[in-house]
């Protein structure tokens, strides 16, 4: 009693379709999942754009502090503005000049919050 054994030749054609189809759906797999590994690197890199302008804060010039700071005999030159967390505006420190009075000329670093009302820069508590 013999077995009957299939032919060597379709052994190795069915063992190479195998590979080829194996190795074309990797191929394949990984066309698609970097398409989409693409895509969401630039949805990722547009909302990082898009934060970044969010969060650029309008902040006073040296001038316009000063000039919100007038009324109350103080100028001030400005070194860093950060938004403020709980209410709208911005606190900023830098060096408050005295302008008048007997204390006049006096610089000494500060921080103080300003606001943007009605499009003039205010100080604010």
């Amino acid at each position: 009693m013999a077995l009957n054994k299939p032919p060597g030749g379709a052994v190795l054609a069915a063992a190479i379709a195998f590979l080829v189809g194996a190795t074309g759906g990797y191929a394949i797999n990984e066309v698609i999942s970097s398409g989409r590994q693409t895509d969401l690197e630039h949805e990722v890199a547009r909302l990082k754009n898009e934060a970044s302008q969010n969060a650029i804060t309008d902040v006073p010039s040296d001038e316009e502090a000063s000039a919100a700071l007038a009324k109350s005999g103080r100028s001030m030159r400005v070194s860093e503005c950060r938004p403020r967390q709980a209410v709208p505006g911005v606190t900023c420190s830098g060096i408050i000049t005295t302008t008048a009075g007997s204390f006049a000329g006096t610089s000494q670093p500060g921080v103080l919050s300003f606001a943007k009302i009605d499009g003039v820069w205010r100080q604010i508590q």
